[in-house]
């Protein structure tokens, strides 16, 4: 039997139209057609925290953008949490409608929901009671103390909001409705750009407006995603019944979704130290250095969001195939994927080598802030032609429930690579001469270039026991 009579014979199992796409259609079309919507709901948020700090740095202060570098920490530790629920259900459905079973696919819906308003309740209660003191920890100083305030306290206040809107969107490509959730991050997207222009350059309401913007679009995504589930017409659906938390669909969501929440704990981590590493190696310059740093992570954010617009268009058909036991279409989409990623990165990493100074100015009308970008981009994006393919590689293991794996590259990259270089390397700068901030910039640049190598090598091994798991799959089917 060939691959594609498998595919077709595996096929006749399921009476929906979309499991049978999944499990005959070409791999690289089917990642095209479920990484486009991704990618573009990703770029469009990218592009709308670029606008966001673009209107933040011309339309509030300079200053402003270091403050909103200070929130990162504590918007990271609500992705961590959003990202544990929401990719951890995302996964575990897919394998679900591979298997055929719709009742346990609608039952995670229901826990994802549930833990996503739960937990956004908690972090809203307890960020506000400890805002200044958390902000401090994170290294803000008098001078971004006040700006960082006034836009946690209204995201903080809108977090049940945001954490269900993204947890929606995960279970609408997981359920391969890809389309749909692009449409909410673009309602989402516009909505935001259009109220961050009106809210800071109209009233003048500055970074509270920009955080209310910021909740107000999300709250239209909401709706919009919210009428789909509403209809029992589809396959995965509200139902009362499933909004009670069951342990064990829990444990099977945290099996994977504990891998995000380790890389976005350890980002929140890794921010800190920067921040702080920051302050104590700008001396007098320190806040102008936190904000080179919101900018260049801006600019970082806009690849590395379209490479997880590649990663989610991979997991439902990764998930899917595992689960229907077709290891050479799993094989095959993530070949695809790493080829695809590895070509955006190298697109952003020419971009940024040949026009850092242009980029930055979109950010700042300060010309010494400005000065200060175009090493630190340079430096932090030199490696980044290797990066896309680390990332799919970690979504790659989330995606066939290795969650083992999967933590252990999420934390890897962070706490054993990047987080000594953040402490030590800046001391070598100095006892050089040099500036330890450049000691910071390297940091990340060598940290990617270990993490990769080592996903590689887990990433090898791992297709080559896929690729016997799929010779024999064949050899029984003859």
């Amino acid at each position: 039997m060939t691959e594609e009579q498998l595919n077709a014979e595996t096929a006749l199992r399921y009476n929906d139209e979309k499991s049978k796409q999944l499990a005959t259609r070409p791999v690289s079309k089917l990642l095209w057609q479920f990484a486009t919507p991704s990618i573009i709901g990703m770029a469009a948020s990218s592009i709308y925290n670029i606008c966001d700090s673009i209107f933040i740095g011309r339309g509030v202060d300079p200053m402003a953008i270091a403050g909103l570098a200070i929130t990162f920490p504590l918007m990271n530790i609500s992705a961590a949490f959003g990202a544990m629920v929401g990719v951890g259900g995302g996964a575990q459905v897919s394998v679900a409608m591979g298997e055929g079973n719709q009742h346990k696919a609608i039952m995670i819906f229901g826990n994802v929901m549930r833990l996503d308003v739960t937990i956004g309740l908690l972090l809203t209660f307890f960020g506000l009671i400890f805002l200044d003191p958390i902000l401090r920890l994170f290294g803000a100083s008098d001078v971004t103390l006040p700006y960082a305030r006034d836009y946690m306290q209204i995201i903080l206040a809108g977090n049940v909001i945001t954490h269900t809107f993204l947890g929606m969107n995960d279970q609408l490509r997981s359920t391969g409705n890809p389309k749909r959730a692009m449409q909410g991050q673009l309602i989402a997207v516009v909505a935001n750009i259009v109220l961050d222009a009106l809210f800071i350059f109209g009233f003048g309401w500055g970074m509270r407006g920009a955080a209310l913007a910021t909740i107000l679009g999300q709250c239209c995504a909401w709706v919009h995603n919210a009428r789909f589930f509403m209809d029992k017409k589809n396959y995965v659906h509200f139902s009362r019944s499933a909004l009670i938390l069951r342990m064990d669909i829990i444990k099977e969501i945290l099996s994977i979704g504990l891998s995000p929440f380790f890389f976005q704990t350890c980002s929140c981590i890794v921010v800190i130290l920067i921040n702080r590493g920051l302050m104590e190696q700008g001396g007098a310059e320190g806040d102008s250095y936190v904000g080179v740093y919101g900018i260049v992570n801006r600019m970082a954010m806009l690849s590395v969001m379209l490479v997880m617009g590649f990663s989610q268009g991979m997991q439902p058909i990764v998930g899917f195939n595992m689960g229907a036991r077709l290891f050479h279409r799993v094989t095959g989409v993530l070949k695809y994927a790493y080829a695809c990623a590895t070509a955006v990165m190298t697109f952003f990493f020419i971009i940024v080598m040949l026009f850092p100074a242009q980029l930055a100015a979109c950010f700042t009308n300060d010309p010494h802030m400005m000065e200060l970008c175009v090493p630190a981009l340079r430096i932090v994006m030199c490696v980044f032609p290797f990066v896309g393919g680390q990332m799919i590689t970690n979504s790659f293991f989330q995606s066939i429930r290795k969650a083992k794996k999967s933590i252990f590259l999420s934390t890897t990259r962070q706490m054993l690579f990047l987080v000594p270089l953040l402490v030590f390397l800046p001391k070598v700068f100095v006892a050089n001469g040099e500036n330890g901030v450049y000691g910071i910039w390297w940091s990340f640049a060598i940290s990617d270039a270990l993490s990769t190598i080592l996903a590689v090598s887990l990433l090898i091994y791992q297709v080559r026991k896929l690729n016997r798991m799929s010779a024999l799959t064949l050899a029984q089917a003859r």
